[in-house]
């Protein structure tokens, strides 16, 4: 079980689709294996979550779930199964379910950087509370200064919010993250950096400028 767990885990950092595919099949060898082995249901429900993402696939992200529910009933203290398990509900658009799975995990570990960037998605994505949500993106990235992509989405907030100043720092800080491949989480690279930029440009009417960004994304 601990080596299909292993090569499970080498797959998902190759960040392919193919690899993807190989790593839920080595996590669920390891789970067959040992059915106990809560981190390896925690790893399959992230690999089902990202190919649901990828594809638009709502079966999948309800793989994701039961992978998640599993992990919690063996280790419900999983700070990373709850938070995780409320961006996958948001993502299907139950928002209320996702925020109480998201809020477990902070109750479990309020200064966890994962925990705080899942509240902001879910207030953005969610219920576009743009202002909240960008207060919970900032919490992330004083957390874990390398999380491009919470500067990424900070920076979209920003943008909504016609905070440009503020907006233009955090895309700054998105572009220099995202060119050092630093999204904050292990195995995912983060784009759009660049785009946030034109974005903001834009917005400012300079014009020319937006659309250097643009090329450049």
């Amino acid at each position: 079980a601990d080596e299909a767990f292993a090569k499970g885990v080498l797959n998902v950092r190759v960040e392919s689709y193919e690899a993807l595919d190989r790593a839920v099949y080595f996590f669920e060898r390891a789970t067959a294996l040992d059915p106990g082995y809560a981190r390896a249901h925690l790893e399959l429900g992230s690999a089902w979550a990202s190919k649901a993402q990828s594809l638009g696939i709502d079966e999948l992200a309800a793989r994701a779930l039961a992978s998640y529910r599993r992990a919690l009933e063996l280790r419900p203290g999983l700070v990373r199964a709850w938070r995780e398990m409320g961006s996958t509900l948001v993502s299907l658009g139950r928002v209320d379910e996702g925020l109480e799975s998201i809020r477990r995990a902070l109750e479990l570990d309020g200064e966890d950087a994962g925990a705080l960037g899942s509240m902001g998605r879910a207030l953005f994505v969610g219920r576009a509370r743009f202002r909240e949500a960008a207060e919970w993106f900032e919490r992330a990235l004083a957390r874990n200064p390398q999380a491009g992509w919470y500067a990424l989405q900070l920076s979209h907030c920003l943008a909504l919010l016609r905070d440009f100043e503020r907006g233009e720092a955090a895309a700054r800080r998105a572009v220099a993250l995202q060119e050092e491949l630093f999204s904050g989480q292990e195995g995912v690279v983060i784009v759009g950096a660049h785009m946030r930029q034109g974005h903001l440009a834009a917005l400012q009417g300079r014009h020319g400028e937006a659309l250097e960004h643009f090329e450049r994304e």
